[in-house]
């Protein structure tokens, strides 16, 4: 029998499902929003349970080595986000937080995300349960019932008066039957995906780097692809690659380590297993040809090796999930604040183009660009009502993350770590102080909401860029 001769469809029999327990809060997901979400809820006074696939949270910036700081102005660093680089700084594991006219930037070291995770959520009181997978969901009467999820003991049930789905691909509100949306509106796939590596052994050389020897640099590399030695775009391509190289680009704190993410994988529906797999070894071949340039070509990086890739490929968009309020295009463009806002975000627009290896993610040079990045050093952001954490139809089902209720130019943004922390506390915050008032979730006022948040985020000590302690927001 061919495959094209098989079924279309199997049914799959009933069975009674073991049930694990039941909390008050369910979240879904441990990453920077899954996270931020648990320890909100149990904060504020819910019993919570963490779920989550890997056996360690930190979601892409561990997963997919996404070790990265990135804001402009700094406005998008809110709560939670100051305590976990607290955490990181007690382990060595931030970098020194560099500030320019209009980008604030630094690196994180990937384990250390794990250990600071650990500590947060277990000071909160979070339980955990990691190596679980949310396979179903059980609806009834507009609430979600159970999570079915699957774990090495095999399939066992979730019960909670809310759940937050911080998946990343939105997978609990798929399975609830909540509507999305995915893509740039011509096509399934938003942006590249990026397979992030990390090269061991990159010893910077002094008073780097010297215009000769970029140029001996782009000769021998430029020479060893006339041989016929590499086959990758990003190397054959190779203007992304040499910017990398010379800006000596993500080192990362207290280690002889350079993070990349010259990676570009083009045109994949990151909905695809199929093409989920291509995706994953393209990206590897990708990263061990960079890796060699480095190691051949680039001084200091004579006895630099491939330490490892990432264990999923970096995806930076996939559903869209619908909310009962939307963060529009407009918001972003025109800077627009509400009185209902949870989150804020200042990011670029920061698109990665699906069709090609060597186009900008981010615009610059453009009149509108330059009128933007004008208003952003002043301390301009847009606003995240409470509403885009709201699931559509689903009353006790909220989201955070990049899936949240985004059109596609505004989650190019909104998807930065900082802003997924912010709007998991302010989802994992309205989970709990909308069970103490016996309301559902959908039925929080707002205000209320945003005065609690604005209480949690001052009692936090800020870390401004140059690690000193304050307290404020």
């Amino acid at each position: 029998m061919t495959n094209s001769q098989l079924l279309k469809t199997v049914l799959e029999p009933a069975k009674e499902v073991p049930v694990m327990g039941k909390w008050d809060v369910a979240v879904c997901g441990g990453g920077p929003a899954g996270c931020a979400a648990a320890i909100a809820s149990a904060r504020n006074g819910a019993e919570t349970l963490l779920i989550e696939k890997d056996g360690f949270s930190g979601g892409a910036a561990v997963s997919q080595l996404v070790s990265v700081i990135l804001s402009t102005n700094g406005v998008d660093f809110q709560g939670v986000w100051h305590e976990w680089i607290h955490a990181l700084r007690r382990r060595n594991g931030v970098s020194e937080i560099r500030k320019s006219p209009h980008v604030i930037s630094g690196t994180v070291y990937p384990e250390c995300i794990k250990y600071a995770w650990d500590e947060l959520l277990k000071k909160a009181g979070v339980k955990i349960l990691y190596h679980s997978t949310v396979s179903e969901v059980l609806t009834e009467a507009r609430r979600i019932k159970a999570l079915f999820i699957e774990t090495s003991a095999g399939r066992r049930a979730i019960l909670a008066d809310r759940v937050i789905d911080c998946t990343g691909d939105g997978i609990v509100c798929h399975k609830a039957g909540v509507p999305w949306e995915q893509g740039d509106g011509s096509s399934p796939w938003a942006m590249a995906l990026t397979k992030v590596f990390r090269v061991g052994g990159a010893v910077r050389p002094e008073l780097w780097p010297a215009p000769d020897i970029m140029a001996e640099i782009e000769k021998a590399l430029r020479a060893a692809m006339v041989r016929g030695e590499f086959a990758t775009p990003i190397v054959r391509e190779p203007g992304r690659l040499l910017n990398y190289i010379r800006d000596w680009a993500w080192e990362l704190p207290g280690r002889n380590q350079i993070m990349s993410v010259v990676s570009r994988v083009l045109k994949t529906d990151p909905l695809d297993p199929w093409q989920m797999t291509r995706a994953e070894q393209e990206g590897r071949l990708q990263a061990w040809e960079a890796a060699e340039v480095y190691r051949r070509f680039v001084p200091g990086c004579e006895n630099s090796y491939l330490l490892d890739t990432s264990n999923n490929i970096g995806v930076r968009s996939s559903r869209r999930i619908k909310g009962m309020e939307l963060v529009t295009k407009k918001d972003v463009l025109e800077f627009r604040t509400y009185p209902d806002e949870v989150a804020r975000s200042s990011w670029h627009i920061d698109i990665w183009p699906a069709d090609s290896y060597t186009k900008p993610a981010v615009l610059s040079g453009t009149p509108d660009s330059k009128k933007r990045a004008v208003k952003i050093s002043k301390g301009a952001y847009f606003g995240i009502r409470y509403g885009c954490l709201l699931a559509y139809g689903v009353e006790n089902l909220l989201m955070a993350g990049r899936c949240i209720s985004a059109e596609h130019i505004a989650e190019s943004s909104l998807r930065i770590q900082q802003t997924c922390m912010a709007t998991g506390q302010a989802a994992g915050t309205a989970a709990a102080i909308s069970l103490k008032l016996g309301v559902e979730s959908h039925e929080l006022k707002p205000d209320i909401l945003v005065r609690q948040l604005e209480k949690d985020r001052r009692a936090v000590k800020k870390y401004d860029m140059i690690g000193n302690n304050e307290t404020g927001r």
